[in-house]
Parts: structure tokens; C-alpha cells; sequence
């Protein structure tokens, strides 16, 4: 038997990037700006309990320039988490899943059915009243190999984790 290893023409691979991503629920954003509400506001009571016991800070001055950058902290967090939502997407195609997330620095993971050892569905306390959840993937391999894919409606999340157990069956 004679080895072959023929080049493959590189313009006619599959390309996930081309794969039609679909967002997550736009409830989960009100999550996020639960848990981004809750923990600006745990800051803000420790910043003030600070502000009464600290001298320092008995200044209109000194409590302006805390406030201000304390102001300006708070719309970043969230704005970024307003980006990083708006940048979360997947897909599930034949023989993999797809998860895109981030928006400076954008990541598209790609897990196949077959290295998926086992998933699961979980929600939080906001995202159980939404009625949404997340599906958690995971998968054979190193470092960062499990998934993560937030946002998804309760219903749809479980018909996933069920399709995923039957393709790792099925293989």
C-alpha cells in the first residue's frame, strides 16, 4: 500500500465563522443588569459605610471625586456588560456546536458532538424568574474546553441538552 497525503486547496474548507448564529434571549441581558445592579450596590454601601467612618471623606470634595468615579465605574460595567451581550451568540450545526462570545476581543469556540462527555442546564435565582437558563457543556480535552451558553429559553436549553446526549450516543 502506497501512503498518500494530498494538500487540501485551503479557500474550499468549511468556515464556522459563516455559520448562522443565533443570540441569546434578550432576557438574559435583565440578568446581567441584576447581578450588575446587585453588585454596584453592595459596592456603593461599603464605599459610604467608608465614606462615615474615614475623616478624610468627610469633604464635599473628597466625596465628590468619589461619587464621580464611582459614577464613572458603574456606567463602564454597564456599558461592557451591554457589549458583551450583544456579542454572545451560537449555532448548532450536524456534528457541532458552536459559542461566540466577546466584543474587544471576540472568541468562536467550536465543540463537535463526539468529544462532548457530558451536559447539564442550570439557572440562577433571576434567570429561573425569567424563565431562561444556561447550558453547560462539557467536553474531553485541555484547558477551556467546556462551554458555556447563557440565555437560552428554559425549553430550548433542555431540547439541546437532550439532542446532545443523542448525538454522543449515536456516534
Amino acid at each position: 500500500m502506497e501512503f498518500s497525503n494530498p494538500e487540501l486547496n485551503m479557500a474550499n474548507l468549511p468556515r464556522a465563522e459563516e455559520a448562522g448564529l443565533l443570540p441569546v434571549d434578550e432576557r438574559y441581558y435583565t440578568v446581567l443588569l441584576y447581578n450588575n445592579v446587585l453588585i454596584w450596590s453592595i459596592f456603593f454601601f461599603i464605599l459610604l459605610v467608608i465614606m462615615v467612618i474615614n475623616e478624610e471623606f468627610h469633604s464635599y470634595v473628597a466625596a465628590g471625586i468619589t461619587f464621580s468615579i464611582y459614577s464613572l465605574l458603574c456606567f463602564l460595567s454597564f456599558r461592557l456588560n451591554y457589549l458583551s451581550f450583544k456579542n454572545t451568540a451560537f449555532a448548532v450545526r450536524e456534528y457541532d456546536i458552536l459559542y461566540q462570545k466577546g466584543w474587544l476581543i471576540k472568541s468562536l469556540h467550536v465543540c463537535p458532538f463526539i468529544r462532548i462527555q457530558h451536559c447539564s442546564v442550570d439557572a440562577g435565582v433571576f434567570e429561573r424568574n425569567l424563565g431562561i437558563a444556561k447550558l453547560k457543556i462539557y467536553s474531553s480535552g485541555g484547558n477551556n474546553t467546556d462551554i458555556v451558553i447563557p440565555g437560552l429559553k428554559l425549553e430550548e436549553a433542555q431540547a439541546l441538552r437532550e439532542l446532545i446526549i443523542s448525538k454522543g450516543h449515536a456516534e
